[in-house]
């Protein structure tokens, strides 16, 4: 997630109309029609940032092929203390039957 200083600060970054920001950043108007641009500018899920239930980062298919594809195009060394990493973590996982994957929301 992202912070700022200030509401003019953010509204200015992501070229949001500063006095709409600043009514939905104090609660005096309702964020629903513009939820959807905020979530991604903040990189946030929308429904998170509409009732605040679950986590804010979507860990789902995209963000898995973005960190794969950086992967990619590290150097060796990279990639294998990347897969040692990712074998490490699953292990576990694998020997007690459980899944790595956790269900959506």
């Amino acid at each position: 997630m992202r912070g700022f200083a200030t509401a003019k600060a953010a509204a200015e970054r992501f070229g949001f109309n500063y006095n709409t920001y600043s009514q939905h950043e104090r609660g005096h108007v309702g964020i629903t029609r513009a939820a959807k641009d905020y979530a991604r500018a903040y990189k946030v899920r929308e429904a998170w940032l509409l009732t605040g239930e679950g986590e804010p980062d979507d860990i789902g298919p995209d963000a898995l092929r973005a960190a794969f594809l950086r992967v990619s195009e590290a150097d060796q060394d990279v990639q294998s203390s990347v897969i040692a990493y990712i074998n490490f973590v699953l292990r576990p996982l694998e020997k007690s039957g459980a899944t790595a994957t956790k269900p959506t929301s």
